[in-house]
């Protein structure tokens, strides 16, 4: 139910025109709670885009119509299907034009808006999926999220999965967290069902050839985040490529222990935070291969010392498409 000051009925002269006639405006956290998109970016899609609020009420207050609603909410699914921010824009802005009743549109711009209407079509199913993944982690229905997210993996795959719906819908949950909408526990609960999906999805695989040498995949010693290990395991799974996974804060010390026993041809190491992202040393490690390479991922990692300290070759992977192909070329 939006709050007071949130929504305004409609001016009875007529002066407040909502273009879809739907009765009502709404305000900013109105729309942020009702698309689960942060306050801050609804905000910044205003000042660079202009996809904000076009109304005002009579005290000056800026609102949003149905209409402007509806092009916040393409916008949204458009970045969900991996579309550019700035192409999303126009998109949404294009499919806004071609919804008025304005006779005079021209051909070129229903054109342009029939375009835009193809890509809307591919990325409909997208925040479907999403809003479906965000009620059940709301209501704390695991069961049901399992069950979504299995449906995810099996028609997506992990790759895509993971980038164009289980990433988003992670994000909204943090989003969420942040402003007090969701609480720690559908958080924790999130996590849970998705690791715990992918883990049974390795499981069950068969046929899976063994990388030899094998592929360690490692937090940073203060690193608490597991879930983008278990993410690059499964994807690596579909690969047929097999993993010794050591999880979260793994000490330098089990690090190097574990390498001295593997004798791995590749390390990744995952760091989300400045704080954890110290690059270990393995020059205590014995039986060190060498050609190992050491593989960053994630946004927490920076220089410290001469990176030759680790006898490996390090290398900085920005994504998880991206280490999922290098690590196929090392064990190739």
């Amino acid at each position: 139910m939006a709050e007071w000051d949130d929504i305004d009925a409609r001016g009875v002269d007529g002066s407040r025109v909502a273009a879809a006639d739907a009765g009502i405006l709404w305000g900013v956290g109105a729309v942020s709670r009702r698309l689960g998109i942060a306050t801050a970016t609804l905000r910044t899609w205003d000042r660079r885009y202009g996809l904000g609020p076009s109304e005002r009420t009579e005290g000056g207050h800026r609102r949003y119509s149905e209409l402007d609603v509806a092009r916040v909410a393409q916008m949204s699914q458009l970045i969900a299907e991996g579309v550019p921010s700035a192409q999303a824009a126009r998109v949404a802005q294009l499919a806004q034009a071609g919804a008025e009743p304005a006779g005079e549109t021209s051909t070129s711009l229903a054109r342009q808006t029939a375009r835009a209407g193809d890509v809307a079509v591919g990325a409909r199913g997208v925040p479907m999926t999403v809003n479906a993944m965000l009620r059940a982690t709301q209501e704390l229905n695991a069961p049901t999220l399992a069950k979504i997210v299995s449906q995810v993996f099996d028609r997506r795959g992990v790759l895509d999965g993971w980038s164009t719906v289980v990433a988003p819908y992670l994000m909204t949950v943090g989003q969420q967290w942040e402003i007090g909408q969701l609480g720690i526990a559908a958080e924790h609960m999130a996590s849970e069902c998705i690791s715990t999906e992918l883990r049974q999805r390795m499981r069950s695989r068969s046929g899976r050839r063994p990388a030899n040498p094998p592929v360690v995949l490692a937090s940073a010693a203060e690193e608490q985040h597991a879930l983008p290990l278990v993410v690059l395991a499964a994807a690596l799974s579909e690969r047929r490529i097999g993993t010794r996974m050591l999880g979260a804060r793994t000490p330098t010390a089990a690090l190097t222990a574990a390498v001295d026993r593997l004798c791995p041809r590749v390390v990744f190491l995952w760091s989300s935070l400045a704080a954890t992202g110290t690059v270990p040393s393995l020059a205590t490690v014995d039986s060190l291969d060498p050609e190992l390479v050491v593989l960053l991922g994630g946004p927490g990692w920076h220089p410290t010392g001469d990176p030759a300290e680790s006898v490996a070759v390090v290398e900085r992977v920005a994504s998880l498409e991206g280490a999922v192909g290098r690590i196929a070329d090392l064990v190739a």
